[in-house]
């Protein structure tokens, strides 16, 4: 499936990340939109919009480490589908201090340390030198200095903590081997990438210095090796390294950065939500290793967010054909509008609108009900909805089929309508048709843009009860889509006071299943089966985990002055 896929990265970083995972994405067909981390908070917005997911790698925000999960936070605030950990797990996971208390807590070792917040500081018996400082909240080994003896400790952590302004962690230096530990979920869960070994020239300390990360590489490496695990220990890493993953609440990738003592006892010394994705860092060259290429990666790590998305990511901007009985017509759908369902396309089947008419489509989605209205003759069409990707979306298709002359969106929630003229807009405006697809999934409280109140009747009898005052004359009629789950004996009870003529023109079946209304909310189909034995909701068994409720077209005439 082709994709649309943002990329945003922190202009000058020495990473070069962006480079990388672009080439990737194209190498895989996909379109490719690479953003400025610091230019997040106005294209945001343009990235929900247009990606189908995001690749959030920025090194720093507003110039600091520690702010860089404020992009995802960000990036998730405007509905971005990310790539990898979200904005929490990537706060905690860049905070060593709160990330080393977590794996603590899980049981899971890490190097023995103290947090240093001040100049005065004083080490618990338990410290012993040589010591690794490095700040908090800062990563690629930014800052990370060795400390013998005390003097040096205080004269290094207090420059730290002028130059980093954060807390500065001081733990006891671990002897042994760095190693890098990649993961990446897929189908059958969590997979541990080969392990990779680092051989640094230090004899004495030999640790990830900033000045090692930021090397220019070419070719094939001689400093990071495949590593050889024990046979016995092969298995506690595996099972710590997941358990470590779940601990922190990471998602689809990461790299965990270990000390191997000589006793065999394995360190953790940070998470890494944003591995390098260089091809010849850590992350790929073990991945390699497992057989898969650089291309084949990237696919990896999307295929793990569309696990977690599923539809969401496939319900992308779409165009489509509708074949109704005044001919074809055009619509594009983009994310987050609802495609119009079989009933909405069948009641534009059956309207019937003659030439001259004004028309009210509340709740017009699309746009599909109102230029079906003006194909078949409408002089005017107000078309309403509280949703403005819905109108922007019905403006769109009103262009494209060219009904700009005859249709005007407006912002309103049912009758009222938002702007300028809305004091006089309901006396000046009356109408020969109203049409309605409101919301009434029943639900015990509000869990999204389909609910429709505790028994589903909530916009149903906004829209009956407010016809009258728009409605322009006897022969003025209300078209609306009733649901059988939606209490339709007092949605007829309601017609029936309003409107001296009330007829259903036609039904049809809508087969649906548990599940369907139990990803909207769980628990939501209990809750119908509840309304159904009071009598409140129809819908029939049909065998197989099948159920089905039926869709009344209902026209409504002779509105009455109460």
């Amino acid at each position: 499936m082709r994709m649309h896929i943002g990329v945003v990265h922190t202009v000058g970083s020495p990473c070069c990340c962006a480079e990388a995972v672009t080439g990737g994405l194209t190498a895989l067909g996909h379109d490719v939109t690479t953003v400025n981390s610091e230019e997040i908070e106005v294209r945001a917005a343009e990235l929900a919009r247009n990606c189908d997911l995001v690749i959030d790698h920025t090194d720093t925000f507003r110039g600091r480490g520690i702010f860089r999960a404020f992009v995802r936070l960000i990036l998730e605030g405007h509905g971005v589908r990310l790539v990898g950990s979200g904005s929490r797990a990537c706060f905690t996971a860049d905070d060593k201090i709160v990330s080393k208390a977590c794996l603590a807590s899980a049981g899971i070792i890490t190097p023995p340390g103290i947090v240093i917040r001040s100049k005065q500081w004083k080490p618990p018996s338990w410290l012993r030198f040589p010591l690794i400082l490095k700040p908090a909240f800062e990563h690629m080994s930014r800052g990370v200095v060795v400390a013998e003896t005390m003097v040096d400790a205080r004269s290094k952590a207090a420059h730290m903590l002028k130059a980093f302004q954060q807390p500065i962690i001081a733990e006891s230096y671990i002897a042994g081997r760095e190693l890098a530990v990649s993961v990446l979920e897929g189908p059958h869960g969590l997979e541990i990438l080969p392990p990779l070994e680092w051989k640094i020239d230090d004899e004495e300390y030999g640790f990830l210095s900033e000045d090692f990360k930021l090397e220019e590489r070419s070719g094939e490496r001689n400093d990071a090796v495949k590593a050889l695990i024990p046979a016995h220990l092969q298995e506690q890493l595996k099972n710590h390294v997941g358990y470590a993953f779940r601990s922190l609440c990471l998602r689809d990738y990461a790299r965990f950065d270990l000390r191997l003592s000589p006793g065999g006892t394995f360190y953790f010394l940070e998470a890494n939500v944003t591995p390098s994705l260089e091809p010849l860092e850590a992350f790929a060259l073990s991945a390699q290793w497992a057989g898969i290429d650089y291309p084949s990666l990237v696919d990896r790590m999307l295929s793990a967010a569309l696990g977690r998305y599923g539809d969401s990511v496939a319900e992308g901007e779409a165009a489509v054909t509708l074949d109704l009985p005044f001919g074809p017509l055009e619509l594009l759908v983009p994310r987050g509008v609802h495609t119009p369902p079989p009933s909405t396309i069948q009641l534009a089947g059956i309207l019937d609108i003659q030439p001259g008419e004004k028309v009210m489509d509340l709740g017009c989605g699309t746009g599909i009900l109102s230029i079906a209205a003006a194909k078949l003759g409408a002089r005017r069409v107000v078309a309403v909805d509280i949703s403005t990707k819905a109108l922007e979306a019905t403006a769109h298709n009103v262009r494209q089929n060219g009904f700009e002359k005859q249709i005007e969106t407006r912002f309103g929630s049912w009758y009222e309508l938002v702007g300028k003229e809305s004091k006089t807009y309901h006396k000046k405006e009356r109408y020969d048709v109203i049409i309605a697809t409101p919301p009434q999934t029943p639900g015990p409280y509000p869990f999204g843009p389909r609910y429709g109140g505790h028994d589903g009747t909530q916009h149903l009898f906004t829209v009956i009860d407010g016809a009258s005052e728009f409605l322009s004359s006897q022969k003025s009629r209300l078209w609306l889509l009733v649901l059988s789950i939606a209490n339709p004996r007092a949605v007829f009870e309601r017609l029936k006071v309003r409107f001296k003529d009330v007829t259903t023109v036609c039904q049809t079946g809508r087969i649906f299943s548990a599940d369907e209304y139990e990803s909207l909310e769980q628990g939501l189909f209990q809750y119908l089966l509840q309304l159904r034995s009071h009598g409140t909701a129809e819908f029939q068994d049909m065998g197989g985990g099948q159920y089905m409720f039926y869709n009344f077209f209902i026209r409504a005439s002779g509105a009455k002055q109460l």
